[in-house]
């Protein structure tokens, strides 16, 4: 049976190329019947947070990823990563390694001076296991490192074909630290072996690391996993997505109004072959394959999330948009009117904004401000208002006529800030009727006051 895992480590909040790992993996689970395990590698003391583990858990579920077993911790299991590491060492397959930081830093220097990647040069590795012992027991730390045999390893990648690595890849990396506990390659074999998961699909950049888990696994007498290393999310400037690119945790998309609908599929179909673009999660299910990945990298497009965004949005009934933007099932007729303006649940309230309160957006202030022609009209508006009439916008319209020197444009402008205090929105048509005359006439004396003459 299918077996996939999801391993973050809870150093900060889910990112958007990690969420597009996770729904890959819970996307080829779902298909597959399979089983979805949510790990957390948090052997990272200093870093790791069990507030992040919860801001994780919370995203996850809100993209509507649930997982079947977890979620596991690597720091409660850090006896069983010593244990196979104590194996390793008793077969020979590593070896105890006494060098400091600076025997290290110089060997490293020699390899970049012969041209070569820096590495460990392996001065410990012949030490007799007499000798290793007697070091040790003097009280000498040391690390454990793998004995890597250097052979070269080819695997077939479900993304990108067969991927071959030359013989001296593999160094003789660490598995245990001074202080005994495991490094990342080390944690993860065993935890894939033991956990029988029978295919890691990631990200790219751990492609590195792949031939260096497999050299582990076999050492162990296991058996590799399937691999599949899919694109990485870039910015507009090819560089490795990050905060300079704006919104990059899946919290920040949930605080300006994105629905975990759109996210989901934006990430589940972003580098990928689709014949179509917008799924819900039953057709992303449906439709997945690891043949349909791609494995070059992607320009995270905010554009196209908010055109999902919009899309989704508009597939919802009225009760649940309202709902989800938390806004009272009482107002459905308002949001109804502003529906297809709105980009997201935050700008969905926003223009809900017009409904209530008098203020205005800046930009549709300044707009008033500058316009001469819009003291007269916001007077003769008001005048209307305070009788108490009871108009419709034709109606108003045709009050005011065609002020002299005013484009009709124009007019419309004018009355679109004194109406709704933005510059921006639905048919004043269809909107006038739905705001109360008090706060058209609130928001036109907050304009007066403002010290505009007419």
């Amino acid at each position: 049976m299918v077996r996939v895992r999801f391993a973050p480590s809870p150093t900060g909040h889910l990112h958007v190329g990690n969420a597009k790992t996770a729904l890959f993996n819970w996307l080829f689970a779902r298909k597959n019947g399979g089983s979805f395990v949510l790990r957390m590698e948090d052997t990272d003391v200093e870093r790791s947070d069990v507030a992040y583990e919860r801001s994780i858990t919370e995203d996850l579920a809100w993209l509507g990823i649930t997982w079947d077993e977890g979620p596991l911790r690597q720091s409660e299991r850090l006896h069983i990563y010593t244990s196979h590491a104590k194996t390793l060492l008793e077969k020979g397959s590593a070896y105890r390694c006494f060098c400091g930081e600076e025997e290290l830093a110089a060997a490293r220097q020699r390899s970049l001076a012969r041209g070569e990647p820096p590495r460990y040069d392996g001065k410990c590795r012949d030490l007799s296991t007499g000798e290793a012992l007697r070091l040790a027991e003097e009280g000498r730390p040391f690390t454990l490192r793998f004995r890597s045999d250097g052979r070269p390893i080819t695997f077939r990648d479900g993304i990108r074909g067969e991927l071959s690595f030359p013989r001296g890849h593999v160094d003789d990396l660490i598995i245990l630290r001074r202080d005994g506990t495991p490094t990342y390659n080390l944690a993860v074999v065993v935890d894939d072996m033991l956990m029988g998961i029978t295919h890691v699909i990631r990200g790219g950049d751990h492609i590195s690391n792949t031939p260096k888990q497999i050299a582990l696994i076999n050492a162990l007498g296991g058996k590799p996993p399937e691999y599949a290393h899919h694109s990485l999310l870039i910015g507009p400037d090819r560089k490795p997505l990050s905060k300079r690119h704006g919104a990059t945790g899946v919290t920040d998309f949930r605080a300006m109004g994105i629905v975990s609908e759109a996210l989901v599929n934006y990430l589940s179909t972003m580098g990928r072959s689709v014949a179509v673009e917008l799924m819900d999660p039953d057709e992303l299910v449906r439709t997945f394959s690891l043949d349909s990945v791609s494995g070059s990298d992607n320009i995270f497009d905010m554009e196209k999330l908010l055109w999902f965004n919009r899309e989704h949005m508009k597939r919802m009934t009225l009760s649940h948009l309202a709902d989800r933007a938390g806004i009272d099932a009482s107002r459905r007729e308002r949001v109804s009117v502003v529906r297809e303006n709105a980009a997201t649940l935050t700008e969905l309230r926003e223009y809900m904004e017009m409904f209530d309160r008098v203020e205005f957006r800046p930009e549709a202030l300044r707009y008033l401000m500058k316009t001469d022609a819009a003291g007269g009209v916001a007077k003769t508006v008001r005048s209307r208002l305070a009788a108490g009439d009871s108009l419709t916008f034709d109606e108003l319209t045709a009050v005011l006529g065609s002020p002299p020197g005013l484009k009709k444009r124009d007019l419309f402008m004018i009355l679109r800030a004194l109406i709704t205090g933005r510059s921006d929105g639905p048919p004043l048509r269809d909107v006038f009727p739905l705001i109360p005359a008090e706060v058209i006439a609130g928001r036109i004396d907050v304009y007066l006051e403002h010290g505009h003459e007419g």
